[in-house]
């Protein structure tokens, strides 16, 4: 198979993943959690797309998710395009939008110390650039120094926000080729997607069973076409 073929083939699994996402952020109020990095938040934000086909639906506001427009186009058969998230881990919060097919992120919004620098931590940004020096340096030397602590904070907090992604795209994955995931998951998705009554907990114990159950090769989502609801 071309690869061309391949990517169009699997192009589904990135709407299932946001979609995935979209409704675990609302069966657990926008905490969620990796083995690696414990419990975070995590929510729909801004901005929210859903298609199939020549249809679509486009939906702006502070909550996207939680509307009845956009239950009704889930139940219509359009799964998300994109949408606005955020993710707030360690007291830092993080804006992006992420499109689905290409798990692409854009307009990357970070909340870094020296961002905050007059508002918020002025004594940690005196540390973390050097205001106790004994050896007093020019107000160009203060700026550059400034900039190579934003660019290197930036890059930071960039690599633990892809892993993250990374974290949640793996679990997803293990579940998407599971048995859970026909027998629990979409049953439980098209409750919610109806808004009825969810019991998160059984849910989460249903899911939890997906972890220990045998690992199925990636080549294997190409025999998963059907969407998720």
């Amino acid at each position: 198979m071309q690869l061309v073929d391949r990517i169009e083939k699997r192009r589904f699994v990135g709407r299932e993943f946001l979609l995935w996402l979209w409704f675990e952020s609302e069966l657990f109020d926008a905490t969620l959690r990796t083995a690696a990095h414990g419990s975070f938040g995590l929510w729909l934000e801004k901005r929210l797309t859903l298609s199939v086909e020549k249809r679509s639906t486009r939906i702006v506001g502070p909550s996207p998710g939680y509307g009845r427009e956009a239950k009704e186009a889930l139940l219509a058969g359009q799964l998300p395009e994109s949408a606005g998230i955020r993710v707030a881990i360690r007291e830092q919060e993080t804006g992006f939008f992420l499109k689905a097919e290409g798990l692409a992120i854009g307009g990357l919004k970070l909340a870094t110390v020296l961002d905050r620098k007059e508002e918020q931590a002025p004594a940690l940004v005196r540390e973390m650039t050097g205001g106790n020096r004994r050896k007093k340096k020019s107000k160009k030397q203060d700026a550059d120094d400034d900039a190579h602590e934003l660019f290197y904070e930036r890059m930071q907090l960039t690599a633990e926000l892809e892993e993250i992604i990374e974290a949640l795209y793996a679990d997803f994955r293990t579940l998407r080729l599971s048995a859970t995931w026909d027998e629990h998951v979409v049953p439980t998705m098209r409750a919610w997607a109806r808004s009825e009554s969810v019991d998160a907990e059984a849910y989460a114990a249903k899911r939890s069973t997906s972890a220990g159950e045998q690992h199925i090769p990636s080549s294997a989502v190409d025999t998963a076409q059907h969407a998720a609801l």
